[in-house]
């Protein structure tokens, strides 16, 4: 047993290096590689992984610690102050993409539980993507980046209602208890960070003899950051929402510098769990039988997103350049789409070719992004040129 598991670990990070040193020299990100490792090591080619669910559930914790992380360093303050641009952007997008898809699902004759499912997954940006990004181009601690990162997180809170939903059109039975917790939690929640943007509430004793000792750093920031996300998770919200939180208070106090620092390899090492997560779903024979249709909705999807999220952005009060790069920067679908497409599917609301179908698009959507995001940057680059010459 033991010696299975070395022998896997030792070539998922073979494959995973050989394609990172490949894509560094095109200059893309590496969660593509990620992503690739994850369909050549599935089941379709060297079926070196078998258990895709363990997988899955170490994705999941590198989406908190990224989220934790992302409390730490935003500047709270500032974006309680433009909280309403990111609240509007996130419930308005959502509002024209059911509008988008209710007019192609008409045409369609897709039934309403489809429409809504779809309109539901495409709102949703990847917060694994866009804040990796983010935090590679120093561009987080912007005005754009603040709130870009709003907009993620809005959308993190609304996938809870979005769960609710599916399960009520479903016909399944949600007690009472169940949606006065998840209510409870989310308030209680808001009103702890509400709290700690008004006041200072969390410090943490004996600095020097910790910025010493880096176990300490290690387990502080694990029982902080998993600890909120139990809490979470616990009232029926995202644990990623309640790592957040977590990383807020630790953000607050200026001698935790250190702990962002001490938990980066984890959060990469677990980061690429969750992409490679996302390449183990992947039917290949199923994208190989449906490859033009698939390309064609996920490319039609990066137009879309883009152009709802730059119109927002720029009702919202950014200028033309910022509201396209956001656009772009948003455009993809995101990781917590899977877990409503997965729901879907569980529950009977969807047939196993819209279920491949939206997998496969979710997933080329991610691995398009890069691409995109660079013809709309050269395009930003251009608009200058183009208004001189008017």
């Amino acid at each position: 047993m033991s010696s299975q598991l070395f022998s896997g670990i030792a070539v998922l990070s073979c494959v995973v290096l050989f394609l990172i040193l490949v894509l560094r020299s095109f200059k893309q990100p590496y969660f593509i590689a990620y992503i690739i490792s994850g369909v050549l090591l599935g089941s379709h080619f060297f079926n070196i992984i078998h258990a895709p669910e363990v997988v899955a559930d170490l994705g999941e914790i590198g989406i908190v610690l990224m989220m934790f992380s992302i409390g730490a360093d935003l500047d709270l303050r500032h974006f309680s102050q433009n909280f309403y641009k990111p609240f509007v952007i996130a419930l308005v997008q959502i509002v024209l993409s059911f509008i988008c898809i209710y007019l192609i699902g008409e045409k369609s004759g897709w039934t309403f539980n489809t429409i809504l499912l779809l309109s539901f997954v495409i709102s949703l940006s990847s917060s694994a993507i866009v804040f990796q990004y983010l935090e590679r181009t120093g561009e987080i601690k912007s005005q754009l980046g603040i709130i870009t990162c709003g907009v993620l997180l809005v959308q993190d809170i609304l996938v809870i209602p979005m769960i609710l939903s599916l399960n009520f059109i479903s016909g399944s039975h949600i007690t009472i208890f169940e949606l006065v917790k998840v209510c409870t939690g989310g308030f209680l929640i808001l009103l702890f960070l509400r709290a700690v943007i008004k006041k200072k509430l969390f410090q943490i004793p004996m600095h020097k003899e910790i910025m010493a000792d880096h176990d300490l750093q290690v387990f502080i920031g694990f029982c902080i950051c998993f600890g909120m996300a139990w809490f979470s998770s616990w009232f029926g919200l995202s644990p990623a929402f309640g790592a957040f939180a977590g990383g807020v208070v630790i953000g607050q106090d200026k001698a935790t510098r250190w702990l962002g620092k001490s938990l980066i390899p984890f959060r990469v090492f677990f980061m690429a769990f969750f992409f490679l997560a996302v390449g183990l779903q992947l039917d290949v024979y199923f994208v190989s039988a449906h490859a033009g249709i698939i390309i064609m909705i996920a490319i039609s999807v990066l137009v879309i997103n883009s152009c709802i999220n730059a119109i927002l952005f720029k009702i919202t009060g950014n200028n033309l350049r910022d509201s396209l790069y956001a656009g772009g920067l948003l455009s993809q679908i995101g990781e917590f789409s899977f877990i409503l497409v997965t729901l879907a599917a569980s529950l009977g609301l969807v047939n196993s070719y819209i279920h491949q179908i939206t997998l496969s698009v979710i997933t080329f959507t991610m691995l398009f992004s890069s691409i995109w995001l660079t013809i709309i940057q050269r395009l930003i680059y251009r608009l200058p040129v183009i208004s001189d010459n008017r």
